[in-house]
């Protein structure tokens, strides 16, 4: 089938609301706030599977019978070891002192040096095996300790503990990251499982689609909240005003943790996971951590209410994820990481589905680049400003069309300081919060950044305003005479 032979393309920049493919793996209803796994609600999953169980069910459709997940327990064990190859991997990384995700991604991409590729059933169960394996390895190389081997009488959750301290993990702790590694196995088509599905429908082999789907978790806008969401709320000690800081959050939209794209209520695995790290804290008799974050949250959500009834910012799972992976002392550098053990399964089964489709992925572009022109060869002029400089010129031009914006920058350039939220409005004769909030979101990046918890002109939006002063005053001394 060609171009011409579809329908006339639909633009949806971000693919937020267009349908590629069809799954049987999980169902997410973002309005009742609900996520199915192969047709079971989350919340049984989490409470009931092992990360075993879970893994068989997405890769088969239905839950393993005994003898076979006892079989799929033997794969998975004999799959889990490092080769002396990919430990001299993680020496390196860690030698060369990159990050946890370059080297799990290097790793998965080594895999084929054990297990043939074109085996897609062995290759996937060794994807899902070996990511524990790689994480554990790299923090213990790291910290100048030997790496740990995986013990065969050990589950999945319960040896990656025991990889990263060499001591036989308690029961409740190997029980709050196997509910989290279930709880975040798999959630439709974000974006490292539709990278490790794009991978499946070119019918490359699995390790290509891991190491596609880890190149892409490791983006911050896609694996970084979890680490975010953990500075945060270390931040917050006894003299830390909850509110103010909260106000503070949604005010200069820096609140990790909180919102989701799919979701317009909270997250249904945030809910999981916050029961999680209560079971975990109870076991090591401390909960002030925890209490901390619901205390956050508690004022998150007092300040949208009487400030922006309109926004519905929710804690989604990143939240009491990173709560509950610092009860269970997982080092905040393997968080994403950590994220990565318990997804592989969901990218694994999405990659075995769409490669049994045998339909490649290959979504269209729109074209908004300049119109037919002739070739003018290098080093001739060919008098005409530049696609890319006139865009830019016209972005920063309808940015400082506005007069709310215009007021805005003038008291900043006027301010021999940064000023603070408060402050700068005050100085404004902006009455509308909402509309303050909405002017001052436009000018942040290019002309205003935050300085000291303040707000300041960046370099260009100085030269903006000087550049604008400059014009007036000759139109200012011909209106005189």
């Amino acid at each position: 089938m060609g171009f011409t032979d579809v329908a006339p393309s639909v633009f949806d920049p971000g693919l937020s609301v267009t349908e590629v493919a069809t799954t049987g793996l999980s169902e997410l209803d973002g309005d009742a706030g609900e996520l199915r796994i192969r047709g079971y609600p989350i919340e049984d999953v989490a409470e009931h599977a092992t990360y075993e169980t879970v893994a068989w069910l997405l890769f088969d459709g239905d839950p393993p019978t005994n003898d076979e997940l006892r079989a799929f327990d033997d794969d998975l064990t004999a799959a889990r070891a490092l080769t002396d190859r990919e430990r001299n991997l993680v020496e390196a990384g860690v030698a060369a002192d990159v990050p946890v995700m370059d080297v799990l991604r290097v790793g998965l991409g080594a895999g084929s040096f054990r297990t043939d590729a074109a085996d897609a059933l062995r290759a996937t169960r060794r994807v899902v095996a070996i990511c524990p394996s790689l994480a554990a390895a790299y923090w213990r190389i790291q910290c100048g300790l030997d790496p740990v081997t995986p013990q065969g009488d050990l589950s999945h959750a319960a040896n990656f503990l025991y990889m990263l301290s060499a001591a036989e993990p308690d029961d409740a702790l190997v029980t709050g990251l196997e509910t989290y590694l279930v709880t975040i196995s798999e959630h439709g088509l974000n974006p490292s499982t539709f990278a490790a599905r794009i991978a499946g429908s070119t019918g490359s082999d699995p390790y290509s689609a891991a190491t596609a789907a880890v190149g892409v978790l490791k983006g911050p806008r896609h694996g970084g909240a979890l680490e975010r969401v953990h500075s945060m709320l270390d931040s917050i000690d006894d003299e830390t005003d909850l509110a103010t800081l909260a106000a503070t959050r949604v005010e200069n939209d820096s609140l990790p943790g909180f919102g989701h794209s799919v979701y317009d209520v909270r997250d249904p695995r945030a809910s999981i996971v916050e029961r999680a790290a209560e079971h975990v804290f109870a076991q090591r008799n401390s909960s002030a951590y925890l209490e901390t974050a619901r205390a956050f949250e508690a004022a998150v959500a007092d300040h949208l209410a009487d400030e922006h009834p309109e926004r519905a910012l929710r804690v989604n799972v990143d939240y009491y994820a990173a709560v509950l992976l610092r009860g269970l002392e997982v080092p905040p550098e393997l968080f994403i990481a950590t994220f990565a053990v318990g997804r592989a399964a969901g990218w694994m089964a999405h990659y075995l589905e769409q490669l049994e489709r045998e339909q490649l992925l290959r979504p269209r572009t729109r074209y908004v680049g300049p119109d037919a022109r002739p070739w003018t060869p290098p080093g001739e002029d060919s008098g005409q400003p530049s696609a890319s400089a006139l865009e830019r010129l016209s972005s920063t031009l309808d940015t400082l069309s506005d007069r709310t914006r215009l007021e805005l920058l003038t008291v900043l350039y006027d301010a021999t300081e940064p000023l603070s939220y408060s402050t700068l409005r005050s100085r404004t004769s902006i009455d509308d919060k909402g509309r303050y909030n909405y002017h001052l979101r436009q000018l942040r990046g290019v002309f205003v950044e935050t300085v000291d918890g303040g707000y300041s002109l960046t370099e260009a939006g100085e030269e903006s305003v000087q550049t604008l002063l400059d014009d007036v005053q000759p139109l200012n001394t011909t209106a005189d005479e």
